[in-house]
């Protein structure tokens, strides 16, 4: 004999009415009673007998409640355009997947939102800060209650956070990219300018650089700033005169480099800021390649800069993609997803003597 709704709602303790609203994905369920009837369903082996005909292959998060959470970010950080074509992307998909978009704002991460606390989301896309102490300085009501959903985190995954899956840009590759493009044009004197060097992205980025262009006989000094302030909530980097105080010390290094490698547009932007006020030519006297593809912090720069494009817009895509895996295999292992990144040449690399070309 088939099993019945009502069989579900005995093992779970709960009424039919109340199976039925969390087989239907209604929100004004409790989290602990969606847990019981979910895994009812599962240890029964339950198919509803009327299947939603009216519910097309392509909507898979019709009437799914999916939390998407920002977490220890300052607006001007969440503006930064990688990280707002990233949430576009993510929001898009969701959109387009039927999903109803539950969206969260925790600068300080200090409370349980109500779209968490009271909503019971079926799934959970996460962005948060990736330097500093995130997890640590989070409500603990908050994390334990995370750590019950099925999540994603997109755009990197903070330190502390051991649960969830992760789609992020492969940053590796993006270290990768920048260091062969300059050995290519003939560079063998390279500089890493970073004045945030606890920045979990940006320091993959820079020791994949590092890795790579020393493999290939280039010499590579840092340029980094000290430790910055990690209180939440993170803001970016937008202090001028600390870039320019950086490249003043590149500038002072015995051998001066051919070559600059900035882990993100942000700072390359201000960098540009600084060559000029030297009378130092881009693309001439300093060759630079940098990070992220932002559009709206490049235009406007001269010689175009050399960067390398994550792809935000598609790692926020391919996360909804992955939560819909999760949630169709929420006991597989935890599993992270990389996003190739692409070489997008500008003006701002010269081509050396002795280069490969």
């Amino acid at each position: 004999m088939p099993t019945t709704v009502k069989d579900v709602a005995r093992a779970a303790e709960v009424s039919i009415g109340t199976v039925s609203r969390v087989l239907n994905g209604e929100p004004n369920v409790a989290a602990d009673t969606v847990a019981r009837v979910r895994k009812a369903v599962r240890a029964l082996d339950y198919s509803p007998l009327r299947r939603r005909k009216s519910l097309p292959e392509n909507k898979p998060l019709l009437r799914k409640n999916i939390a998407l959470l920002l977490m220890g970010m300052d607006r001007s950080l969440v503006s930064l355009p990688s990280v707002a074509c990233g949430i576009h992307g993510a929001e898009s998909a969701l959109s387009a997947a039927g999903a109803n978009v539950l969206l969260s704002d925790l600068p300080r991460v200090d409370e349980v939102p109500d779209s968490i606390a009271f909503q019971a989301p079926h799934g959970l896309l996460a962005k948060g800060a990736l330097h500093g102490k995130l997890i640590k300085s989070a409500d603990s009501r908050l994390i334990e209650r995370l750590r019950t959903i099925p999540t994603v985190w997109f755009l990197g995954r903070p330190r502390g956070a051991d649960w969830g899956d992760v789609v992020e840009s492969n940053d590796a590759e993006v270290g990768r990219l920048a260091a062969e493009h300059l050995i290519e044009q003939g560079h063998r004197h390279l500089a890493i300018l970073d004045p945030k060097p606890d920045q979990v992205t940006l320091g993959q980025r820079c020791a994949s650089f590092t890795w790579h262009a020393t493999h290939h006989g280039a010499k590579v000094d840092n340029v980094f700033g000290s430790k910055l302030e990690d209180s939440l909530p993170l803001r970016p980097v937008s202090d001028g005169q600390l870039v320019d105080d950086l490249v003043g010390r590149m500038l002072k290094l015995r051998r001066k480099p051919t070559a600059l490698f900035c882990p993100a547009d942000s700072i390359t932007a201000m960098v540009y800021r600084a060559c000029s006020r030297r009378g130092i030519q881009v693309g001439k006297d300093l060759s630079i390649v940098s990070c992220n593809n932002e559009l709206p912090l490049l235009t406007g720069l001269y010689p175009e800069v050399t960067t390398i494009d994550i792809c935000a817009d598609q790692i926020g895509r391919q996360a909804v993609e992955q939560l819909i895996w999760r949630l169709q295999h929420p006991e597989s292992p935890l599993v992270s997803v990389s996003v190739q990144p692409r070489l997008v040449e500008g003006m701002s690399v010269a081509t050396l003597a002795g280069s490969r070309q």
